[in-house]
């Protein structure tokens, strides 16, 4: 008889694999056949479930999107200390999301010259948007959301590219500095909207 696949199994491992070539050797390293070798895989096995380059580069798209949506979806509470809870789990805090985000990064400055990821890479941009969005609700926010997630993206990038300058204990206290000031919820327990 046949030895049953667990595909989203193999699924995670071929992701952990082509995500640990990407924050090791670099974009130009994401290959089938490298991510195979870091996965302990054959070839023809990852290319049955990842036929293209391409393809492989869309389900890494996919994991971290999907690993951010319901990292978010789990939280709980109102006001600034959801808001804070909420965009913390977007930002490289761990090894994890340290990993997804240099991920992320080498994929997005690839959707700007290949039209196959554009709406990939949008798609992931549009979902930090929404999440600003209601955070920005959640909390009163004064200022612009798109102030919000221009404030996120470079906290992000700060705290990926320099960790010793920027702890994540430091990146989520200037989160929840930034909510605090720029909200009209103070102590995060009127009522209001709840959740993003």
């Amino acid at each position: 008889m046949p030895r049953l696949i667990d595909h989203d199994e193999r699924d995670r491992v071929i992701a952990a694999a082509a995500f640990a070539v990407l924050e090791r050797d670099g974009l130009a390293a994401l290959s089938v056949r490298r991510v195979a070798a870091e996965a302990g895989l054959a070839v023809a096995s990852l290319r049955r479930a990842f036929p293209t380059q391409h393809a492989l580069r869309v389900h890494c798209f996919e994991l971290i999107r999907s690993r951010a949506t319901d990292r978010v979806r789990s939280l709980s509470g109102s006001g600034i200390p959801l808001g804070v809870a909420v965009l913390s789990e977007l930002l490289p805090l761990d090894a994890p999301r340290r990993l997804e985000l240099s991920a992320q990064l080498q994929l997005m400055i690839l959707a700007l010259t290949d039209p196959g990821l554009r709406k990939t890479a949008s798609t992931l941009h549009g979902d930090v948007r929404r999440a600003c969005d209601a955070v920005a609700v959640e909390v009163g926010l004064t200022r612009p959301p798109a102030e919000l997630h221009a404030f996120l993206d470079g906290l992000a990038l700060h705290v990926l590219t320099e960790p010793t300058a920027v702890t994540p204990e430091e990146a989520v206290a200037l989160l929840e500095r930034y909510l605090t000031e720029n909200s009209t919820r103070r102590d995060g327990l009127d009522d209001g909207p709840h959740g993003p």
